[in-house]
Protein backbone atom coordinates (compact mmCIF):
# COMPACT_ATOMS: atom_id res chain seq x y z
CA UNK A 1 0.00 0.00 0.00
CA UNK A 2 2.81 2.43 0.88
CA UNK A 3 4.41 1.66 -2.49
CA UNK A 4 1.15 2.52 -4.27
CA UNK A 5 0.86 5.76 -2.29
CA UNK A 6 4.48 6.55 -3.19
CA UNK A 7 3.82 6.05 -6.88
CA UNK A 8 0.70 8.21 -6.65
CA UNK A 9 2.66 10.95 -4.90
CA UNK A 10 5.35 10.73 -7.56
CA UNK A 11 2.73 11.09 -10.30
CA UNK A 12 1.31 14.14 -8.53
CA UNK A 13 4.77 15.72 -8.37
CA UNK A 14 5.39 15.11 -12.08
CA UNK A 15 1.93 16.43 -12.93
CA UNK A 16 2.60 19.57 -10.91
CA UNK A 17 5.95 20.00 -12.67
CA UNK A 18 4.37 19.74 -16.13
CA UNK A 19 1.60 22.18 -15.17
CA UNK A 20 4.20 24.62 -13.84
CA UNK A 21 6.24 24.30 -17.06
CA UNK A 22 3.24 25.04 -19.26
CA UNK A 23 2.19 27.96 -17.05
CA UNK A 24 5.72 29.38 -17.39
CA UNK A 25 5.58 29.02 -21.18
CA UNK A 26 2.12 30.58 -21.26
CA UNK A 27 3.29 33.52 -19.13
CA UNK A 28 6.18 34.17 -21.52
CA UNK A 29 3.86 33.88 -24.51
CA UNK A 30 1.40 36.35 -22.99
CA UNK A 31 4.25 38.78 -22.25
CA UNK A 32 5.48 38.61 -25.84
CA UNK A 33 1.93 38.96 -27.15
CA UNK A 34 1.38 42.10 -25.03
CA UNK A 35 4.66 43.54 -26.35
CA UNK A 36 3.65 43.04 -29.97
CA UNK A 37 0.17 44.44 -29.31
CA UNK A 38 1.66 47.58 -27.78
CA UNK A 39 4.12 47.99 -30.62
CA UNK A 40 1.38 47.49 -33.17
CA UNK A 41 -0.81 50.09 -31.46
CA UNK A 42 2.07 52.56 -31.58
CA UNK A 43 2.75 51.90 -35.25
CA UNK A 44 -0.89 52.13 -36.29
CA UNK A 45 -3.30 49.54 -37.62
CA UNK A 46 -1.72 49.56 -41.08
CA UNK A 47 1.62 48.53 -39.62
CA UNK A 48 0.38 45.77 -37.31
CA UNK A 49 2.79 42.94 -36.61
CA UNK A 50 1.48 39.43 -37.39
CA UNK A 51 2.61 38.51 -33.87
CA UNK A 52 0.06 40.91 -32.34
CA UNK A 53 -2.98 39.27 -33.91
CA UNK A 54 -5.28 36.47 -32.82
CA UNK A 55 -6.29 34.24 -35.73
CA UNK A 56 -9.35 32.02 -36.14
CA UNK A 57 -9.26 28.61 -37.81
CA UNK A 58 -11.79 27.91 -40.53
CA UNK A 59 -15.06 26.36 -39.37
CA UNK A 60 -14.87 22.58 -39.16
CA UNK A 61 -15.69 19.52 -37.10
CA UNK A 62 -12.80 20.44 -34.78
CA UNK A 63 -14.92 23.29 -33.38
CA UNK A 64 -14.02 26.93 -32.81
CA UNK A 65 -10.24 27.20 -32.64
CA UNK A 66 -8.28 30.44 -32.27
CA UNK A 67 -4.50 30.86 -32.13
CA UNK A 68 -1.62 33.30 -32.04
CA UNK A 69 2.14 33.18 -32.57
CA UNK A 70 4.66 32.72 -29.77
CA UNK A 71 8.46 32.48 -29.79
CA UNK A 72 10.23 29.96 -27.60
CA UNK A 73 13.88 29.35 -26.71
CA UNK A 74 15.74 26.49 -25.07
CA UNK A 75 16.02 26.90 -21.28
CA UNK A 76 19.32 28.00 -19.76
CA UNK A 77 20.13 24.57 -18.37
CA UNK A 78 19.98 22.97 -21.81
CA UNK A 79 22.17 25.70 -23.32
CA UNK A 80 24.64 25.27 -20.44
CA UNK A 81 24.99 21.55 -21.28
CA UNK A 82 25.84 22.12 -24.95
CA UNK A 83 29.06 23.25 -26.58
CA UNK A 84 29.13 26.84 -27.78
CA UNK A 85 29.95 27.40 -31.46
CA UNK A 86 33.55 28.45 -32.07
CA UNK A 87 34.09 32.11 -32.91
CA UNK A 88 36.32 31.13 -35.87
CA UNK A 89 34.20 30.58 -39.01
CA UNK A 90 34.91 27.40 -40.96
CA UNK A 91 33.66 26.04 -44.28
CA UNK A 92 34.09 22.36 -45.11
CA UNK A 93 34.03 21.21 -48.74
CA UNK A 94 34.04 17.37 -48.83
CA UNK A 95 35.68 15.85 -51.89
CA UNK A 96 36.96 19.21 -53.12
CA UNK A 97 40.29 19.93 -54.78
CA UNK A 98 41.95 23.33 -55.03
CA UNK A 99 41.28 24.47 -58.59
CA UNK A 100 37.60 23.39 -58.80
CA UNK A 101 37.05 25.01 -55.39
CA UNK A 102 38.72 28.21 -56.59
CA UNK A 103 36.46 28.22 -59.66
CA UNK A 104 33.35 27.64 -57.54
CA UNK A 105 34.14 30.49 -55.15
CA UNK A 106 34.91 32.92 -57.98
CA UNK A 107 31.77 31.91 -59.89
CA UNK A 108 29.78 32.47 -56.70
CA UNK A 109 31.02 36.06 -56.73
CA UNK A 110 33.52 35.95 -53.87
CA UNK A 111 36.21 38.63 -53.83
CA UNK A 112 39.22 37.32 -55.85
CA UNK A 113 41.73 38.67 -53.32
CA UNK A 114 39.89 36.93 -50.48
CA UNK A 115 39.73 33.66 -52.45
CA UNK A 116 43.46 33.80 -53.16
CA UNK A 117 44.18 34.36 -49.47
CA UNK A 118 41.89 31.52 -48.34
CA UNK A 119 43.56 29.05 -50.68
CA UNK A 120 47.18 30.14 -50.15
CA UNK A 121 47.48 31.21 -46.51
CA UNK A 122 48.24 28.10 -44.46
CA UNK A 123 46.34 29.61 -41.54
CA UNK A 124 43.20 29.85 -43.69
CA UNK A 125 43.11 26.37 -45.23
CA UNK A 126 43.29 22.78 -44.09
CA UNK A 127 43.66 20.43 -47.02
CA UNK A 128 43.11 16.74 -46.41
CA UNK A 129 42.69 13.65 -48.58
CA UNK A 130 38.88 13.81 -48.39
CA UNK A 131 38.05 17.48 -47.91
CA UNK A 132 39.22 21.07 -47.84
CA UNK A 133 38.34 23.26 -44.87
CA UNK A 134 38.59 27.02 -45.21
CA UNK A 135 38.83 29.41 -42.26
CA UNK A 136 37.65 32.83 -43.46
CA UNK A 137 37.92 35.66 -40.96
CA UNK A 138 34.87 37.17 -39.29
CA UNK A 139 35.44 40.26 -41.44
CA UNK A 140 35.48 38.06 -44.58
CA UNK A 141 32.13 36.52 -43.65
CA UNK A 142 30.58 39.88 -42.86
CA UNK A 143 31.83 41.28 -46.18
CA UNK A 144 30.04 38.65 -48.30
CA UNK A 145 27.31 40.06 -50.50
CA UNK A 146 23.82 38.60 -50.22
CA UNK A 147 23.96 36.67 -53.51
CA UNK A 148 27.47 35.39 -52.73
CA UNK A 149 26.36 34.20 -49.30
CA UNK A 150 23.37 32.36 -50.76
CA UNK A 151 25.51 30.60 -53.38
CA UNK A 152 28.29 29.53 -51.00
CA UNK A 153 25.97 28.53 -48.17
CA UNK A 154 23.80 26.49 -50.54
CA UNK A 155 26.87 24.38 -51.30
CA UNK A 156 27.95 24.17 -47.65
CA UNK A 157 24.44 23.01 -46.68
CA UNK A 158 24.96 19.79 -48.64
CA UNK A 159 27.28 18.43 -45.93
CA UNK A 160 26.31 17.79 -42.29
CA UNK A 161 29.91 18.70 -41.44
CA UNK A 162 28.77 22.31 -41.87
CA UNK A 163 26.35 22.11 -38.97
CA UNK A 164 24.84 25.58 -39.10
CA UNK A 165 24.64 25.70 -42.88
CA UNK A 166 22.95 22.32 -43.13
CA UNK A 167 20.69 23.25 -40.20
CA UNK A 168 20.52 27.05 -40.05
CA UNK A 169 18.37 29.14 -37.75
CA UNK A 170 15.08 29.33 -39.65
CA UNK A 171 13.27 32.63 -39.18
CA UNK A 172 9.64 32.34 -40.25
CA UNK A 173 8.81 35.92 -39.30
CA UNK A 174 8.69 38.67 -41.91
CA UNK A 175 11.82 40.33 -40.50
CA UNK A 176 14.47 40.09 -37.77
CA UNK A 177 12.75 42.65 -35.54
CA UNK A 178 9.57 40.56 -35.44
CA UNK A 179 11.66 37.47 -34.68
CA UNK A 180 13.62 39.07 -31.83
CA UNK A 181 10.61 40.99 -30.52
CA UNK A 182 10.65 41.68 -26.78
CA UNK A 183 13.99 39.99 -26.25
CA UNK A 184 17.02 41.98 -25.08
CA UNK A 185 19.66 41.99 -27.82
CA UNK A 186 22.33 44.66 -28.31
CA UNK A 187 21.64 46.88 -31.31
CA UNK A 188 24.94 46.00 -33.05
CA UNK A 189 24.15 42.28 -32.71
CA UNK A 190 20.64 42.82 -34.07
CA UNK A 191 22.01 44.78 -37.05
CA UNK A 192 24.66 42.12 -37.73
CA UNK A 193 22.00 39.39 -37.83
CA UNK A 194 20.01 41.49 -40.29
CA UNK A 195 23.06 41.90 -42.55
CA UNK A 196 24.09 38.24 -42.50
CA UNK A 197 20.63 36.70 -42.85
CA UNK A 198 19.82 35.20 -46.24
CA UNK A 199 16.94 33.53 -48.06
CA UNK A 200 16.55 29.82 -48.56
CA UNK A 201 13.42 29.54 -50.64
CA UNK A 202 10.73 31.54 -48.85
CA UNK A 203 12.43 31.43 -45.43
CA UNK A 204 14.91 33.80 -43.82
CA UNK A 205 17.98 31.94 -42.49
CA UNK A 206 20.99 32.68 -40.34
CA UNK A 207 24.02 30.37 -40.32
CA UNK A 208 26.86 32.48 -38.93
CA UNK A 209 26.78 31.50 -35.27
CA UNK A 210 30.57 31.76 -35.21
CA UNK A 211 30.26 35.44 -36.10
CA UNK A 212 27.53 35.76 -33.47
CA UNK A 213 29.93 34.35 -30.86
CA UNK A 214 32.61 36.84 -31.88
CA UNK A 215 30.27 39.66 -30.86
CA UNK A 216 29.91 38.36 -27.29
CA UNK A 217 31.47 40.52 -24.57
CA UNK A 218 31.90 37.58 -22.22
CA UNK A 219 30.80 34.06 -21.35
CA UNK A 220 27.37 35.15 -20.09
CA UNK A 221 26.53 36.97 -23.30
CA UNK A 222 27.94 34.12 -25.40
CA UNK A 223 25.52 31.74 -23.64
CA UNK A 224 22.69 34.19 -24.15
CA UNK A 225 23.43 34.52 -27.86
CA UNK A 226 23.61 30.73 -28.18
CA UNK A 227 20.18 30.65 -26.55
CA UNK A 228 18.98 33.21 -29.09
CA UNK A 229 20.06 30.73 -31.75
CA UNK A 230 17.42 28.28 -30.49
CA UNK A 231 14.60 30.82 -30.88
CA UNK A 232 11.72 29.40 -32.92
CA UNK A 233 8.28 30.65 -33.89
CA UNK A 234 5.39 28.43 -32.84
CA UNK A 235 1.63 28.57 -32.46
CA UNK A 236 -0.41 28.53 -29.25
CA UNK A 237 -3.98 27.46 -30.01
CA UNK A 238 -7.20 27.19 -28.01
CA UNK A 239 -10.51 25.40 -28.48
CA UNK A 240 -13.49 27.59 -27.56
CA UNK A 241 -16.34 25.64 -25.93
CA UNK A 242 -19.72 27.14 -25.06
CA UNK A 243 -23.18 25.92 -24.08
CA UNK A 244 -24.32 25.94 -27.71
CA UNK A 245 -21.46 23.75 -28.93
CA UNK A 246 -21.94 20.04 -29.52
CA UNK A 247 -19.26 18.78 -27.15
CA UNK A 248 -20.17 15.16 -27.99
CA UNK A 249 -19.13 15.87 -31.58
CA UNK A 250 -16.07 17.77 -30.38
CA UNK A 251 -15.08 14.86 -28.15
CA UNK A 252 -15.48 12.46 -31.08
CA UNK A 253 -13.12 14.56 -33.21
CA UNK A 254 -10.47 15.21 -30.57
CA UNK A 255 -10.47 11.66 -29.18
CA UNK A 256 -9.99 9.82 -32.51
CA UNK A 257 -12.44 7.29 -31.02
CA UNK A 258 -9.99 6.03 -28.43
CA UNK A 259 -9.63 8.75 -25.76
CA UNK A 260 -13.29 9.71 -25.54
CA UNK A 261 -13.55 9.08 -21.79
CA UNK A 262 -10.61 11.45 -21.22
CA UNK A 263 -11.74 14.28 -23.48
CA UNK A 264 -15.51 14.32 -22.96
CA UNK A 265 -15.59 15.27 -19.23
CA UNK A 266 -13.30 18.29 -19.60
CA UNK A 267 -15.15 19.61 -22.66
CA UNK A 268 -18.46 19.13 -20.85
CA UNK A 269 -17.23 21.00 -17.77
CA UNK A 270 -15.90 23.93 -19.83
CA UNK A 271 -19.18 24.20 -21.74
CA UNK A 272 -21.00 24.68 -18.43
CA UNK A 273 -19.01 27.80 -17.49
CA UNK A 274 -20.94 31.09 -17.75
CA UNK A 275 -20.43 32.12 -21.34
CA UNK A 276 -18.32 29.02 -21.99
CA UNK A 277 -14.54 28.86 -21.89
CA UNK A 278 -11.45 27.69 -23.73
CA UNK A 279 -8.83 24.98 -23.43
CA UNK A 280 -5.38 24.89 -24.99
CA UNK A 281 -4.91 22.28 -27.70
CA UNK A 282 -1.81 21.22 -25.76
CA UNK A 283 -4.21 19.76 -23.15
CA UNK A 284 -6.23 17.79 -25.73
CA UNK A 285 -3.37 15.94 -27.40
CA UNK A 286 -2.16 12.56 -26.02
CA UNK A 287 0.23 12.19 -23.09
CA UNK A 288 3.46 11.82 -25.10
CA UNK A 289 3.20 14.99 -27.24
CA UNK A 290 1.61 16.81 -24.29
CA UNK A 291 4.78 16.14 -22.31
CA UNK A 292 7.03 17.34 -25.15
CA UNK A 293 5.17 20.33 -26.60
CA UNK A 294 7.05 23.65 -26.46
CA UNK A 295 10.16 21.90 -25.11
CA UNK A 296 13.59 21.07 -26.56
CA UNK A 297 15.24 17.64 -26.65
CA UNK A 298 17.69 16.92 -23.86
CA UNK A 299 20.94 15.04 -24.32
CA UNK A 300 19.64 12.01 -22.41
CA UNK A 301 17.33 11.38 -25.38
CA UNK A 302 20.44 10.73 -27.51
CA UNK A 303 21.35 7.50 -25.68
CA UNK A 304 20.67 5.59 -28.91
CA UNK A 305 23.13 7.80 -30.78
CA UNK A 306 20.41 9.96 -32.33
CA UNK A 307 18.00 12.60 -31.11
CA UNK A 308 14.27 12.30 -31.85
CA UNK A 309 13.35 13.57 -35.30
CA UNK A 310 10.12 14.26 -37.16
CA UNK A 311 9.33 10.59 -37.89
CA UNK A 312 9.94 9.54 -34.27
CA UNK A 313 7.58 12.36 -33.27
CA UNK A 314 4.88 11.45 -35.79
CA UNK A 315 4.75 7.72 -35.10
CA UNK A 316 4.93 8.16 -31.33
CA UNK A 317 2.09 10.71 -31.26
CA UNK A 318 -0.36 8.21 -29.74
CA UNK A 319 2.26 6.19 -27.81
CA UNK A 320 2.24 6.35 -24.02
CA UNK A 321 5.83 5.04 -24.02
CA UNK A 322 7.84 6.27 -27.05
CA UNK A 323 9.35 3.64 -29.35
CA UNK A 324 12.90 4.46 -30.43
CA UNK A 325 12.68 2.03 -33.35
CA UNK A 326 11.14 4.91 -35.30
CA UNK A 327 14.54 6.60 -35.35
CA UNK A 328 15.28 4.02 -38.06
CA UNK A 329 13.69 5.37 -41.24
CA UNK A 330 13.25 1.84 -42.60
CA UNK A 331 11.23 0.77 -39.55
CA UNK A 332 9.25 4.01 -39.58
CA UNK A 333 8.35 3.38 -43.23
CA UNK A 334 7.37 -0.18 -42.38
CA UNK A 335 5.10 1.10 -39.60
CA UNK A 336 3.47 3.47 -42.08
CA UNK A 337 2.78 0.69 -44.59
CA UNK A 338 1.48 -1.80 -42.03
CA UNK A 339 -0.49 0.44 -39.69
CA UNK A 340 -1.78 3.32 -41.81
CA UNK A 341 -4.06 3.86 -44.80
CA UNK A 342 -3.40 6.52 -47.43
CA UNK A 343 -6.08 9.25 -47.29
CA UNK A 344 -6.80 12.39 -49.33
CA UNK A 345 -7.73 15.78 -47.86
CA UNK A 346 -9.63 16.86 -45.85
CA UNK A 347 -7.49 15.39 -43.08
CA UNK A 348 -8.56 14.52 -39.55
CA UNK A 349 -6.93 14.91 -36.16
CA UNK A 350 -4.08 12.42 -35.76
CA UNK A 351 -3.42 11.85 -39.47
CA UNK A 352 0.25 11.56 -40.41
CA UNK A 353 1.28 14.00 -43.14
CA UNK A 354 4.31 12.84 -45.12
CA UNK A 355 6.29 15.34 -47.22
CA UNK A 356 7.53 13.51 -50.33
CA UNK A 357 10.03 14.46 -53.03
CA UNK A 358 9.64 13.60 -56.71
CA UNK A 359 11.21 10.16 -56.13
CA UNK A 360 8.72 9.35 -53.36
CA UNK A 361 11.25 9.67 -50.52
CA UNK A 362 10.01 11.04 -47.19
CA UNK A 363 11.61 14.40 -46.41
CA UNK A 364 9.53 15.19 -43.34
CA UNK A 365 6.45 14.12 -41.41
CA UNK A 366 4.11 15.78 -38.93
CA UNK A 367 0.74 15.16 -37.28
CA UNK A 368 -2.42 16.94 -38.38
CA UNK A 369 -4.46 18.69 -35.68
CA UNK A 370 -7.08 20.88 -37.35
CA UNK A 371 -7.54 23.31 -40.23
CA UNK A 372 -3.95 24.38 -41.05
CA UNK A 373 -2.35 23.46 -37.70
CA UNK A 374 0.04 20.53 -37.17
CA UNK A 375 2.20 19.09 -34.40
CA UNK A 376 5.80 18.88 -35.61
CA UNK A 377 9.49 18.69 -34.81
CA UNK A 378 11.38 20.33 -37.65
CA UNK A 379 14.73 18.59 -37.50
CA UNK A 380 16.79 16.21 -35.41
CA UNK A 381 18.95 18.84 -33.74
CA UNK A 382 18.82 19.87 -30.09
CA UNK A 383 17.66 23.33 -31.20
CA UNK A 384 14.51 21.94 -32.85
CA UNK A 385 11.61 21.96 -30.34
CA UNK A 386 8.28 20.15 -30.45
CA UNK A 387 5.68 22.72 -31.48
CA UNK A 388 2.31 23.43 -33.01
CA UNK A 389 2.86 25.16 -36.33
CA UNK A 390 1.01 26.29 -39.40
CA UNK A 391 1.19 23.70 -42.16
CA UNK A 392 2.22 26.42 -44.61
CA UNK A 393 5.20 27.29 -42.40
CA UNK A 394 6.36 23.67 -42.38
CA UNK A 395 5.94 23.57 -46.15
CA UNK A 396 8.07 26.73 -46.43
CA UNK A 397 10.85 25.06 -44.45
CA UNK A 398 11.01 21.91 -46.55
CA UNK A 399 10.16 23.21 -50.04
CA UNK A 400 13.84 24.02 -50.79
CA UNK A 401 14.59 20.31 -50.30
CA UNK A 402 12.30 19.45 -53.20
CA UNK A 403 8.88 18.72 -51.72
CA UNK A 404 6.67 17.47 -54.55
CA UNK A 405 3.62 16.39 -52.55
CA UNK A 406 2.16 16.03 -49.06
CA UNK A 407 0.41 12.70 -48.55
CA UNK A 408 -1.93 11.97 -45.64
CA UNK A 409 -2.06 8.62 -43.82
CA UNK A 410 -4.66 7.54 -41.23
CA UNK A 411 -3.97 5.02 -38.49
CA UNK A 412 -5.90 1.73 -38.74
CA UNK A 413 -7.33 1.71 -35.23
CA UNK A 414 -9.53 -1.30 -35.97
CA UNK A 415 -6.42 -3.49 -36.22
CA UNK A 416 -5.40 -2.55 -32.68
CA UNK A 417 -8.65 -3.22 -30.84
Amino acid sequence: MSEVRGRAACRRVWHAAFVALHLLIAAGAVGAFVFYARRAAADGAAQRSPNARVYACATGEWGRVSWHYIHIEAPDWIVADTLLPHSQPSWCFPGATLEPLRAFLLNAGADPAAVARWLQDRRAILQGPESIILFPSVADVEALGSAVRVAIYRELAKSPLNEYHANPIYILDSDIDDWIGLRTVRREVREMIKRLSYRRGDVLCFSDLSVLMSYAHGDAEARDLAKLGTRRRAVMAYLQVGPNDDFEALAAYWSVAYRRKDVLPILSSISQLPGGGQIGLSHLIPAQPRKLIYTYPTLDLATTGRLPDCHWTTFNFFSFHPQNIYLDLRLAANRLLEGYTKVPPPYKYGDALIFLNAEGDALHSCTYLCDELVFTKNGETISAPWIISELQDVRRLYSPLGVAAIQGFRRRWEQER
